[in-house]
């Protein structure tokens, strides 16, 4: 087995996510990552379970929900 440090804000599609400011259980999934106007990476968002809503939001934004073991 081998283990792969994750830096911090390091995103990619597929992963599983909240957003800061938003209520704790809704849970998107990264569609993809691309650079906003200012240049700064912003994630395409697809909400999960019974929402059906495209979102963007800045990575910096973004918590993952795989690390703690939420999901």
């Amino acid at each position: 087995m081998h283990l792969k440090l994750v830096k911090p804000l390091q995103f990619s599609p597929g992963d599983l996510v909240t957003v800061r400011g938003m209520p704790e259980n809704r849970h998107f999934c990264i569609i993809s990552i691309k650079n906003n106007i200012k240049l700064e990476p912003t994630a395409v968002l697809k909400a999960l379970f019974n929402e059906t809503y495209i979102i963007e939001k800045p990575l910096s934004e973004l918590k993952s929900l795989l690390i703690k073991g939420i999901l």
